[in-house]
């Protein structure tokens, strides 16, 4: 009622107001695409982080972003359909809040065209998707000011979790005008061997050390040292034996400068040769200073062993081999990585050998997140154990009982710290007249550590097989070991807010309540199914040991099958038991597909045609009671015009 006027909700007024709000909305949403937007996604995927909106922020030189999809690909797997579109969502969400420092160039590289070419250029994937020569595209370049590139070459549908750490990833490179500085303090020979160096002998520096030169700016520091460099982004820690209180004070300083440490520590080194084949090469209690007060513990003689795990080793001799499992030397895969951080995720198997623990108290500060660990098929074993050369591989086998435990051989551990050093610095090494920097008596913010509770794994034996191929020596790379270390040292090398980035969850959602009601409609008929199963498999036998063929010794080159009338008549009853079984058999498979459709039928109504249905009743019992008020209304007119 309006101005004692009444308006219908059908009458031409509210149409016409109804189709100019409809038009207003509409233009708004083509006028301002990327600054309206509601995300409903239980886990906020169309959204970005605030640590990439300050990431994006701080962006000083431009750069472009080529992004290569072929529409094809969208119409041959929906799959990548969806996925398409969540990519492309997010990289117009961070054009738009780059404050144009981000350039977005969408191509569709259609087969022999410019847009493949410039694809290959940049080195994305193609991916064949019919029989012919034709290839499909599904990847990012970025080019910043200087020329530099960082690519993707493909965007995998099972890597989505990690999509936006990926692009963030990518455009932090592209921004930064240097590498990182990455600090190894090493008591084995990854970088060489300064000392023997110096000595005229040549020790050459582990395989890894090639790959850490390709991406950082890597200083070689000695285990003794008043100060670390300034310009150091991550300190990679490994097997230290002799630190003193000073370099562990500088090391405390540099963790609560902002600075972030990679931890290797080893219960027992296969690596260190130095003192001899009977001692044992431990690193456990190198740094106990902060680890003590930091409430970290590394079991010293303790080593992990995995049954379930276990490399395939020779126990043996060279001329009588006997393979077995050596438990010490494990072959870990995917499934036993976390596979929500980048650090470990997307890597294919990982060697450790003879590796630790990881645990913290319950007075420590730290929080403890797994990046590698064991299954429930592993136990500590005593280091004194596997000592010497040839340690009993088939004995402690024998012996090993699991304790059901899980056992955390590498972890990212974060929190707030309080100085090792309230007493104030120790002194130095190297006395000097300038005075040290003020001590920091703890961290700001949540410091950023990494502890891997093994050396072995940056050797070369345990992930790079040597082989001689017409006179060159050609390298194959067997396990994932050099990927997780530059996946450790480039996540830690990057800013606060990319740390904090994690996974998002993906946008494929499996209908979890229509799989366990699915698994229990199978469930209902497993246990019928395999007793048939089993009923079918003795007739099958017993029908074979019937038809058994007798050999007639005096003709043995035509032999014949003799049977008895009563041996005849149990392969016929056998038959028709069995195709009994088989007809029982295929009934109760058709019950549980059955079962089956009717599940997805009524999935089907609730989700697609209850909401109209009760949408068109409800509006028929409306316009039900507003006609019978209205017929009310007339009679009662009516009756007072009378």
């Amino acid at each position: 009622m309006l101005g004692g006027v009444r308006i219908s909700l059908t009458s031409p007024v509210v149409l016409l107001f109804t189709l100019v709000v409809y038009f207003i909305v509409n233009g708004l949403t083509v006028i301002w695409p990327t600054q309206i937007r509601l995300d409903l996604t239980q886990h906020s995927l169309y959204t970005l982080s605030g640590g990439t909106h300050k990431l994006l922020a701080r962006i000083e030189k431009p750069m472009t972003l080529h992004y290569f999809f072929s529409q094809r690909l969208a119409r041959e797997v929906p799959l990548y359909r969806s996925h398409a579109n969540r990519v492309r969502t997010l990289l117009m969400e961070i054009e738009s809040l780059s404050n144009e420092k981000v350039i977005l160039l969408e191509h569709d590289p259609e087969p022999f065209s410019d847009a493949e070419d410039t694809a290959v250029s940049y080195g994305i994937q193609g991916i064949p998707i019919d029989q012919g020569e034709e290839m499909a595209y599904f990847g990012l370049a970025g080019v910043n000011s200087q020329g530099e590139t960082k690519t993707i070459p493909f965007f995998q549908p099972k890597d989505e979790s990690l999509l936006e750490y990926d692009l963030m990833e990518t455009i932090q490179i592209l921004s930064n005008d240097k590498p990182p500085g990455l600090g190894v303090m090493s008591s084995l020979p990854l970088l060489g061997d300064m000392g023997e160096q110096i000595n005229g002998n040549l020790v050459f520096p582990w395989a890894i050390s090639k790959r850490l030169r390709s991406k950082f700016r890597v200083m070689n520091l000695p285990q003794s040292i008043d100060h670390l460099p300034r310009d150091l982004a991550v300190l990679m820690v490994v097997h230290p034996q002799t630190l003193n209180e000073r370099t562990l004070y500088q090391l405390e300083q540099f963790l609560f400068r902002g600075g972030r440490v990679v931890f290797f520590i080893d219960p027992k080194s296969e690596s260190d040769y130095s003192g001899g084949p009977d001692l044992v090469s431990s690193s456990a209690s190198g740094v106990d200073t902060l680890f003590q007060h930091w409430g970290i513990r590394i079991p010293p003689e303790q080593l992990v062993g995995d049954k379930t795990m276990a490399l395939r080793v020779n126990a043996g001799t060279p001329s009588q081999p006997v393979p077995a499992e050596y438990l010490v030397w494990l072959d870990i895969p995917s499934y036993h990585m976390n596979q929500d951080d980048p650090v470990s995720s997307r890597l294919s198997n990982l060697n450790f050998a003879t590796a630790g623990a990881i645990d913290i108290n319950e007075r420590s500060p730290l929080d403890l997140q797994p990046l590698v660990y064991s299954s429930k098929n592993s136990g500590l074993i005593p280091v004194e154990q596997v000592s010497g050369l040839r340690p009993d591989i088939l004995g402690l086998l024998d012996r090993f009982e699991p304790d059901l435990k899980i056992h955390v051989m590498a972890a990212r551990l974060s929190g707030k710290l309080s100085t090792a050093f309230p007493l104030g610095p120790p002194p130095r090494t190297i006395p000097r007249e300038t005075p040290d920097d003020p001590q920091i008596m703890g961290s700001d913010g949540n410091v950023n550590i990494i502890v891997v509770a093994d050396t072995d794994l940056l050797e070369d034996r345990f992930w790079l097989q040597k082989q001689q191929f017409f006179g060159r020596e050609v390298e194959q790379q067997i396990a994932a070991n050099p990927d997780f270390v530059m996946n450790i040292i480039s996540q830690m090398a990057g800013s606060d807010e990319l740390l904090a980035l994690r996974s998002r969850g993906t946008s494929q959602r499996p209908f979890d309540k229509v799989i366990e009601i699915q698994k229990r409609a199978e469930a209902k008929y497993q246990k019928k199914e395999n007793l048939l199963q089993g009923k079918l498999k003795e007739t099958r036998q017993r029908i074979a040991e019937f038809e058994s063929v007798q050999i007639n010794s005096e003709d043995l080159a035509s032999p014949e099958v003799i049977l008895t009338s009563e041996q005849r008549q149990s392969i016929e009853e056998a038959r028709r038991e069995l195709l009994s079984i088989r007809r029982e058999l295929r009934g109760v498979q058709a019950s549980l597909r059955e079962d089956v459709r009717l599940l997805e039928q009524r999935v089907q109504f609730f989700s697609i045609g209850l909401v109209p249905l009760l949408l068109a009743g409800t509006g028929l019992i409306l316009g039900f009671t507003r006609s019978r008020r209205r017929q009310k209304q007339i009679d009662r007119l009516l009756r007072t015009v009378n």
